[in-house]
């Protein structure tokens, strides 16, 4: 099974999965902003194994299909359970949380294994909010409550959790593809963890 990981596009999946795992344990010790960095740079990492993938011509049919399960494992890690666990975590595991946590793993499966099955439309478009829009969330309100401080940040968490999990599972098109999403991505990721890199990686 090692051998899977000499593939470059595989390789890079697993350095996001890195970064997920860090991150993970970063919030579990209350270090949330570095946390929510290291999942940022997990983005980051899926982004770049697509493309890596695409532009490898002499990939066998059985890397690209082993490729595909990885990153949607990956994916699951970073983009879902991450945010769950910090939720769980700033919260001090309380039961609002606990359901929270819950809501947010499930749809995001949910919505991997529809995409995994059913795929994007014709044009490109995919059908509900993408799991890493959590992170850009998660940024923001962090990033916010550096330098104005929201109260009850954490019952802020849990709504936007219960929030999110539904628009994951709604109906409307989003943009699944393309350069412009990847430069997106790669603009909020930046900015999000210039913000929270700024004075320091703090609670």
């Amino acid at each position: 099974m090692i051998r899977y990981l000499f593939d470059a596009a595989n390789a890079v999946t697993a350095l996001g999965l890195i970064f997920a795992m860090s991150a993970i344990y970063l919030v579990l010790v209350e270090r949330f902003d570095a946390g929510i960095c290291f999942a940022l740079w997990a983005l980051l990492a899926d982004d770049a194994d697509g493309m890596i993938a695409k532009s490898s011509p002499n990939r066998t049919a059985v890397m690209a299909q082993f490729g595909r399960a990885f990153d949607g494992l990956a994916d699951l890690i970073y983009a879902a359970v991450f945010p769950a666990i910090l939720i769980l975590s700033f919260n001090a595991f309380s039961v609002p949380a606990f359901l929270a946590a819950v809501c947010l793993v499930l749809s995001g499966a949910l919505r991997l294994s529809y995409f995994l099955t059913i795929g994007l439309d014709a044009d490109g478009f995919g059908r509900g909010l993408p799991l890493n829009n959590d992170l850009f969330v998660l940024a923001f309100l962090f990033a916010a409550n550096r330098y104005f401080p929201i109260q009850s940040l954490g019952t802020v968490l849990i709504g936007a959790a219960f929030m999110l999990s539904v628009l994951h599972l709604s109906t409307f098109r989003f943009p699944g593809t393309g350069n412009k999403l990847r430069l997106t991505n790669l603009t909020l990721a930046a900015v999000g963890s210039i913000g929270l890199l700024a004075g320091g990686l703090g609670r």
